[in-house]
């Protein structure tokens, strides 16, 4: 006698049929693809054996074809040749350029505005444009820089570009009438401060980069932030007694006196 429940089975009339979803397989197959072009660089960000909140005693350790941060880092340090290094710190200090393009317009011509764009908003839109890209270096791959000199030499040098081209702003664009005080005034004090800032927060990142490579972990950002802010607030006082002193006959650089028009 047959079981009656190894008969086939027929389908109930009268119940939905559902069909799947075809949203579901086409984001499937877009994650299977993103897994194959997906770098070592992608997974470390990804990776749970970096949390703090991770308990060893509770997840146990990593296999050996896992990928974590500690061996993601040291094996690319030991994989980066010198050349390359140096390389990659000449192109972060050329891009820093582009980024000084982009802090100096965010930051120019600040003195028709409120004190509080001038004295705030303008400097830490600015040191953070001058150092960008050689924070992402530092955030992102470490293991690029060899030494703090290049990192300094980076943050030095996006400070330079900044600081040339906000002056071409000003002696071109918003002050096209000025005296030779004036250029050397901007040539002298204000490229000094720019720099001077600059490696102020590249400081920062030396602590940032140098700890993430001494402990092989994942660089951060808050060791920076004593002296981004340091930066910015020397940059800000800066700002302020320039202008103050300017309105109260105290720095007198030759300007002539506008005119109505």
């Amino acid at each position: 006698m047959s079981d009656p429940d190894d008969s086939p089975r027929k389908p109930q009339h009268g119940l939905p049929q559902f069909v799947g979803d075809p949203s579901e397989e086409k984001a499937a197959r877009r994650l299977a693809r993103e897994r194959e072009r997906a770098t070592d660089a992608d997974a470390v960000e990804h990776t749970v054996w970096s949390e703090p909140a991770l308990s060893s005693d509770l997840a146990g350790s990593p296999s050996e074809g896992q990928v974590t941060y500690p061996r993601w880092l040291e094996e690319n340090i030991r994989g980066t040749s010198l050349a390359k290094s140096y390389g990659i710190t000449l192109l972060v200090a050329l891009a820093a350029g582009p980024w000084g393009v982009l802090g100096a317009f965010s930051g120019a011509g600040n003195s028709q505005l409120s004190v509080l764009m001038f004295a705030v908003f303008g400097p830490v839109a600015e040191e953070i444009a001058k150092v960008a890209a050689a924070l992402w270096v530092v955030e992102k791959r470490p293991f690029l820089f060899r030494s703090f000199s290049q990192i300094l030499l980076c943050a030095a040098c996006g400070g330079l570009a900044f600081a040339a081209i906000e002056n071409l702003l000003y002696l071109h664009v918003y002050v096209p009438v000025h005296t030779p005080e004036f250029v050397n005034f901007r040539w002298t004090v204000c490229v000094a401060l720019h720099v001077g800032c600059s490696l102020i927060a590249g400081v920062g990142l030396v602590q940032i980069w140098s700890v993430a490579v001494r402990d092989l972990s994942p660089p951060r950002l808050a060791l920076g932030v004593p002296w981004f802010t340091a930066a910015m607030v020397i940059h800000g006082l800066y700002n302020l007694t320039v202008m103050f002193a300017s309105a109260a006959g105290w720095l007198d650089l030759g300007m002539p006196e506008p005119t109505g028009e």
